[in-house]
């Protein structure tokens, strides 16, 4: 088998180099998640998992695009040996399960997020059921790939007796529109939640500004399903390096756009004047003694721009001189659910008021 340089062809060495530095993002991003975990000495959970195992399928996939180029793509059939072009075409069945991966992980990691967070009965119902259709999606994609050609080395070798392959094209673009779909559930389903949420202009803005790389790598999505219709199967290492490039850069955004939304405690310890946080109003009732100013103060300090029950909560505590204040505000019991950090999301409109009354009397 023969091999060629990867910067020999100036659009193969820009497609390589831009992934790399995409693919180094999500891995700087990644690591990122896992510092502000760190400070807000948060529990590692099944969205942290998933994502680590995303990234590692995406470094398969820039690993698979490099020796790509080696073999030589962007070259026309007939001016690389046949060995070679054997190989590009069983690499492709190994390419394709490595993205089905990539991408399932990714869009688990987003709604085992959201079921971190999220406490609404009807919203987690939503996510398990997208999660549903995501493993779906996963395993249409497995069937596609080992039922497409038959016998199954006529994915590389169409000369064996009685081989026969379906449409690659079609199969490709099929199970490209169902990734675009289950993409679009999961970006459409905490909307109508977000927006009951009590929070900053600032915290607006910037949850905005995520759902927009959503719909960016949903719009990535429908760029490679347009291109998937155009492979020439017949002319494979030519005609496939805007597929190859877009197989990489999909997963490499949905991977740093996941990590975005964790990444506020470093934040603030890095660029405290850019990133310090706003919260809710507090009663000066609730002085920085106070179970309200200290539940405040650590909810204003988190992970996440959500509204926690005593944002605009008074709790007064009272007690005669010499007698210590019992402080319950770590009492709510989390143990039933592990994986949720200790605030939770409140759908209300109103204003909850909660006082507390300690008093008590020295004879």
């Amino acid at each position: 088998m023969k091999y060629y340089s990867i910067f020999a062809i100036p659009i193969v060495r820009n497609q390589l180099i831009a992934n790399t530095v995409l693919v180094v993002l999500a891995s700087a991003l990644v690591i990122l998640r896992f510092v502000s975990r760190k400070l807000r000495r948060t529990n590692i959970w099944w969205d942290d998992v998933c994502i680590v195992g995303s990234l590692i399928h995406t470094y398969g996939m820039l690993g698979m695009h490099y020796q790509y180029a080696h073999v030589g793509m962007r070259r026309h059939v007939g001016e690389i040996p046949t060995e070679n072009t054997i190989y590009i075409f069983k690499e492709l069945v190994a390419y394709q399960i490595v993205y089905y991966n990539t991408m399932v992980l990714a869009k688990f990691s987003y709604l085992f997020f959201y079921l971190r967070i999220f406490v609404s009965r009807s919203f987690r119902l939503a996510a398990w059921a997208c999660m549903a259709c995501a493993a779906a999606y996963w395993l249409g994609s497995m069937l596609q790939v080992f039922l497409l050609c038959h016998p199954f080395a006529a994915n590389w070798n169409q000369s064996i007796p009685g081989a026969h392959c379906a449409s690659q094209n079609v199969a490709f673009s099929t199970i490209g529109a169902f990734n675009l779909v289950t993409d679009l559930m999961i970006i459409v389903l905490p909307l109508h939640f977000i927006r009951k949420l009590h929070m900053s202009r600032i915290m607006r803005v910037g949850l905005s500004a995520i759902f927009c790389v959503g719909f960016f790598i949903s719009a990535i999505t429908i760029i490679r399903i347009r291109v998937l219709t155009t492979v020439n199967f017949t002319d494979l290492p030519y005609s496939m390096i805007w597929a190859a490039f877009w197989s990489v850069t999909e997963p490499a955004l949905a991977v740093a756009n996941a990590c975005v939304p964790m990444i506020g405690p470093v934040l603030r310890v890095a660029f405290p004047r850019w990133f310090s946080s706003r919260g809710a109003y507090v009663s000066n009732s609730a002085q920085p003694h106070s179970s309200a100013f200290k539940n405040s103060q650590r909810f204003r300090d988190g992970e996440y721009p959500l509204t926690r029950m005593d944002e605009g909560v008074t709790t007064i505590d009272v007690s005669a001189a010499g007698h210590k204040l019992e402080d319950d505000s770590n009492s709510a019991n989390y143990k039933d659910h592990p994986e949720r950090e200790p605030y939770d999301i409140i759908e209300t409109s109103g204003i909850n008021v909660r006082q507390e009354w300690s008093v008590t009397r020295q004879k």
